[in-house]
This record gives C-alpha cells, sequence and structure tokens, in this order.
C-alpha cells in the first residue's frame, strides 16, 4: 500500500474510538484501520502493509509486545509503537526490542501528531528496501537508553536541574565513572580534576552531559555491543566532535550552529552499532536511527549527508561543517597512508 497507512490495536472500544474522532479530519490522506482483535490485526498485516502500528501494552487475546514481536517479522519495515500506562515500560523494551517507540497512556493528540509527521519522514529517507527490513527486525535496533528519556524531561523543564541530573546519573555506577573520567581527560580540557559528578555537569552544561550520557550509554554501556566496537566507534566520535568544534570556532559560528554540528559529529556512526562498518548505508542507517528517536531535523539532515560529496546547495551549516570536517579527516588519514607506502 503507497498511502500513508496506520493500523490501531486496542480491545477496548472507547480506545479506538476516541482515535477514529481525533485523526479522521486532521490527517484525511492516511489510511486508517482499526482492530479490537490482536490475532486479527497480525492477518491483515501483510496486506495492509502500514507504515505505524500502534498496539496497548495489555490485551486479553495477546499482549502487545507479543504482538509487536510477531509483526517484526511480518512486517519488518513498520514502525512498531506500544501504548503503555507501565512506568517501568522502557526497561521491559529494553529486554525485548519489540518496539521503536512507547506513548504513554493518556495521551494528546500532539503525541500521535508527531508520530505520523515522523513516520513520513523516516519513509522519506532514500533506504534500500532491504535495509529498511533490516533496520526493522526484532533485536536489530539499539534502544533510546532510559537514562537519556529521564535527562531529556529535566531539560524540558523551564528551569532545568543541574542537581536533577547529577542524581540521574549517580544512580548508575558505571555511567557515573565513564562521565568522570571524560571530564577529566585532555577532550575537554579543564585544568583541575573532579570527582564530584555535579561540579562536572555545571564544567560541561547540561546540553553536553546530554550528548555524553547519549554515546556512553549506546556505546560502550549496552551488553549488545562488542566491547571493542563500542569503544572504537565513541573514541571516532569524540575525536570527530573536537575537529568540529575547532572547525565550527575558525569560522565563528553561533552557539546554536556548534552546538547541533558537534551533536552531529558525536552520533555520526550510531548506524554502525547495526550495519557495522558498510560506509554505503550506515549514514542512512545513522539518519534513521536519529530520525526515529526524535533528534532535531538539522541533526538528521548532517547524519545523513555526512559522506556526500557534495552536500546540498540548500542545506543547514551544520551539514556543510560535518561534511567538511570528515572530508579533512579523510585526507588526513589517505595522507598518513601514503607516507606510510612511500
Amino acid at each position: 500500500m503507497n498511502a500513508p497507512c496506520i493500523v490501531f490495536v486496542d480491545n477496548e472500544p472507547g480506545v479506538l474510538n476516541a482515535l477514529r474522532r481525533l485523526l479522521r479530519l486532521s490527517h484525511r490522506d492516511w489510511e486508517m484501520f482499526f482492530f479490537s482483535s490482536p490475532k486479527e490485526a497480525l492477518e491483515q498485516l501483510k496486506t495492509l502493509r502500514p507504515w505505524v502500528l500502534v498496539v496497548d501494552r495489555h490485551m486479553a487475546e495477546m499482549d502487545g509486545i507479543e504482538l509487536l514481536g510477531q509483526a517484526a517479522h511480518t512486517v519488518p519495515d513498520t514502525i512498531r509503537v506500544l501504548l503503555s500506562g507501565d512506568a517501568q515500560m522502557e526497561s521491559a523494551l529494553k529486554a525485548t526490542a519489540a518496539a521503536h517507540l512507547v506513548i504513554r497512556k493518556p495521551f494528546e493528540r500532539e503525541v500521535i501528531d508527531d508520530l505520523l509527521t515522523r513516520a513520513r519522514v523516516l519513509h522519506q529517507l532514500p533506504l534500500s528496501d532491504g535495509l529498511r527490513s533490516r533496520l526493522g527486525r526484532q533485536d536489530s535496533l539499539p534502544v533510546l537508553p532510559e537514562v537519556y528519556q529521564q535527562i531529556t524531561q529535566v531539560l524540558e523543564q523551564q528551569e532545568p536541574s543541574v542537581a536533577e541530573v547529577a542524581e540521574l546519573i549517580r544512580h548508575d555506577q558505571v555511567l557515573l565513572s565513564r562521565v568522570l573520567q571524560l571530564v577529566n581527560s585532555p577532550f575537554f580540557g579543564f585544568n583541575s580534576r573532579t570527582h564530584d559528578v555535579e561540579v562536572a555537569v555545571m564544567r560541561l552544561g547540561l546540553q553536553t552531559i546530554h550528548n555524553l550520557v547519549l554515546i556512553i550509554e549506546l556505546y560502550q554501556h549496552d551488553s549488545q555491543v562488542p566491547r571493542a566496537l563500542g569503544d572504537r566507534l565513541m573514541r571516532e566520535a569524540m575525536l570527530l566532535a573536537e575537529q568540529v568544534g575547532a572547525l565550527c570556532d575558525s569560522r565563528g559560528v553561533n552557539k546554536t550552529v556548534r552546538n547541533l554540528a558537534v551533536v552531529s559529529a558525536l552520533l555520526h556512526n550510531i548506524g554502525m552499532l547495526v550495519l557495522g562498518d558498510d560506509p554505503q548505508e550506515y549514514s542512512l542507517a545513522s539518519a534513521y536511527l536519529l530520525e526515529l528517536w526524535g533528534f532535531e531535523s538539522d541533526v538528521i539532515e548532517a547524519v545523513q549527508h555526512q559522506l556526500d560529496p557534495e552536500p546540498p546547495a540548500d542545506c543547514e551549516p551544520a551539514t556543510e561543517i560535518l561534511n567538511m570536517a570528515l572530508k579533512l579527516r579523510s585526507g588526513s588519514m589517505n595522507d598518513a597512508k601514503e607516507a606510510e607506502d612511500e
């Protein structure tokens, strides 16, 4: 089915009716299907091939996670979303990897609007059918870390609390040790060392800590990622971020552009967690993951076009900067290789 299509599964007719009323007027270009029976929904998925599948967590006929797990094999390129009122759902998802996204019940209309917008962008990414299926299979995608999501919620507050972010990090001893190790490393260039995580957060700033937590959790704290691979990817990301920061400073760009460019560098190789070192596809896989997780469009664009021979003419500054930094790095690496060969 070429038209955008979404399937909802919930054994409560009231919920389905509310969704139907909510979306029929505002998203007329979407095909929408509503099922109260999980088994009936599964039978129809191959025919409907929805862009998005939204499933309730607790259903009598079949558990929502089980349904999404089966859907991952039936329609692997479908975005799988779980509706849940369970406060511990992120932990369950980390173990099952059945859902790409979790929506908490009750939810606002804006949440569904954002989901459909994100699905449209993901569908428009120029991924091959094979790559889409590979990215969508169960257990193949890294899960956005729970502590990262918790820090995101703190940063969305009107007055984000340094102490609250520090406390979240303090509860995870592995994460705490890595944050302190990095803040005391030559990379950040501070004159004195600290073993106080709250001081570390104040020195680096909330946004930088936010980004560091993400790459530490994904590259070095995820048991599904081989340690050698995680260490290498994180080291490459940190070195590229340093180079991007220096390039931004030489160009005198504003703080917003600098932050977007540095974040893009930190996350440029996230797709390698799924694909390994395939240079033809990891840029698109990285962009797919970042869009799925709701990152800024500037970051997604920069990561998507990082290896383009020439970035798009109308691209954002962060895209041009990341692309240039990778060209410079590639040139330096080629020069070093040529020198070794002589």
